[in-house]
């Protein structure tokens, strides 16, 4: 990735909300996101809202309190942008049966009003779905 090159207004957003991510700071990545934004995982409707997003994150900080993701590289479009990514994590001591998390993936990302409108989340097979499953109560 070029860390010289100017960042777009998607990838500026995208970048802050996954800081406020690895400080926890849930109002922070709220604010960041618009209040009906539309979430898909691996091409399959998941999140239409940022309280939904805000359960599912609590969700995976629960089962793994050390989670962080972080840029691998972008194609930066301004208002959208193409965004490469790595998370990693490992269960909470409560959650024994979880594997380490290692994914690899992208999101394309809409942003308007310095909020994101839009995400669609590419990643492992099925391990977004497994993610996503956490919040659940049986998860």
């Amino acid at each position: 990735m070029d860390e010289t090159r100017p960042e777009g207004e998607a990838v500026r957003i995208y970048r802050a909300y996954l800081e406020a991510e690895a400080r926890r700071d849930g109002a922070t990545m709220r604010r960041l996101l618009h209040p009906a934004i539309a979430i898909e995982m691996n091409g399959r409707p998941a999140l239409a809202s940022a309280e939904e997003d805000e359960a599912a994150m609590a969700a995976l900080f629960r089962a793994y309190p050390d989670v962080r993701r972080e840029i691998v590289g972008y194609v930066d479009g301004g208002t959208g942008a193409a965004i490469r990514w790595r998370m990693r994590g490992s269960p909470s001591a409560d959650r024994p049966a979880l594997p380490p998390l290692d994914i690899q993936g992208a999101s394309f990302v809409t942003v308007a009003e310095g909020r994101m409108t839009s995400a669609a989340l590419y990643g492992g097979d099925n391990e977004l779905d497994r993610l996503l499953a956490l919040e659940t109560p049986e998860g």
